[in-house]
């Protein structure tokens, strides 16, 4: 089952940036570690943690329309296997900022504690080993997480070209 539009666009409304990297991301490195939590995919299962990193391109790109992949050529129509230990993808066209991103690693994983002790966790890992680098998403769709790392991938664009 595949989402229309509106329904993208909810769920990237929605989505809630927590913490993003604090020096300059497009300009200054290429790679944007992140960890995105959510409600786990199964009910009862605690909460969903994704971890990966984005790979920005150094310049901008512009790629005909048509090269585009779409959301369902990229994952599929079909529920997002938990069991996937990672996938390539890329992110293009946000408004007014062509740049071309993709992930290389992925790790998604259930994890017995609840949303807000895993938030928790995260921000006292950040912490005790001083990571300045890595974003924190919180999505309200688990299953299309992907969204809510593109909203993190478009507020740091955002941010870094005001």
């Amino acid at each position: 089952m595949s989402l229309d539009k509106r329904a993208m666009r909810d769920i990237f409304e929605r989505t809630i940036i927590l913490r993003t990297p604090t020096y300059g991301i497009i300009k200054g490195y290429h790679e944007l570690p992140y960890i995105c939590v959510g409600d786990a995919l199964e009910s009862g299962a605690g909460s969903m943690c994704v971890r990966g990193r984005i790979h920005v391109s150094p310049q901008f790109l512009i790629k005909p329309k048509g090269y585009d992949p779409s959301y369902s050529d990229i994952f599929g129509e079909d529920d997002v296997d938990v069991a996937i230990a990672g996938r390539m993808f890329g992110f293009l066209g946000f408004p007014n900022r062509p740049v071309e991103c993709s992930s290389e690693q992925l790790d998604l994983s259930h994890v017995p504690e609840t949303i807000d002790e895993l938030i928790s966790g995260c921000l006292d890992e950040f912490e005790r080993m001083e990571d300045i680098t890595t974003g924190l998403i919180l999505t309200p769709e688990s299953k299309y997480y992907q969204i809510s790392i593109e909203r993190f991938i478009a507020e740091i664009i955002e941010d870094e070209f005001r």
